[in-house]
């Protein structure tokens, strides 16, 4: 059991004997009234996304998973290939199971296989992940903070600063999206 205080993208809770994995996660302090936690979470079996709120004094319980590190070979249709680098042993996932990471995938990109009870519930991403630019806007002056889109090797599309160029090496944090710094 945590508190809700302590959930964080990517944990497994169990709610009602069901198991979902937390999407995204905002402490909510109102002016008046009481804190918040606001989780946009993932039914594991069924994949409907649901939003929950819980007081900051509630116990949640937290499923335990095992964890493995798999390596991203390629996707094929709605399958993704992974790769156990220990074992060599070849993973096929289906897209539900991945859909919240596909946007970081490349080849080789290492991810977390999450399972419980000998079940795959889910893939989580290291906390930043380094890509290359591979087409933006030419660097500019302007506006502290403005922002620009920029694609990445993978073709996904992220919103950096003006002074980011094509060939730039940037890190995204995972848990938001959001550009962090310049490798």
């Amino acid at each position: 059991m945590i508190s809700a205080t302590q959930v964080r993208v990517g944990n497994i809770l169990k709610i009602d004997n069901v198991l979902y994995r937390v999407l995204k996660v905002v402490h909510i302090t109102p002016g008046k009234g009481n804190a918040q936690i606001q989780a946009d979470v993932r039914n594991i079996r069924t994949g409907i996304k649901n939003n929950m709120r819980f007081r900051p004094s509630e116990s949640i319980e937290k499923v335990d998973t095992d964890s493995t590190d798999i390596t991203f070979l390629y996707q094929d249709g709605d399958i993704f290939h992974f790769m156990n680098p220990e074992t060599y042993e070849q993973l096929e996932l289906s897209q539900s199971l991945v859909e919240d990471v596909t946007r970081y995938l490349r080849p080789e990109a290492v991810v977390t296989l999450l399972t419980c009870d000998g079940e795959r519930i889910s893939v989580s991403l290291p906390q930043r992940m380094s890509f290359t630019v591979a087409e933006c806007d030419p660097p500019s002056k302007g506006i502290a903070g403005a922002t620009k889109d920029a694609t990445v090797d993978n073709g996904a599309v992220f919103k950096v600063p003006l002074f980011i160029k094509p060939g730039d090496t940037i890190i995204i944090n995972t848990e938001d999206g959001e550009y962090f710094e310049r490798g």
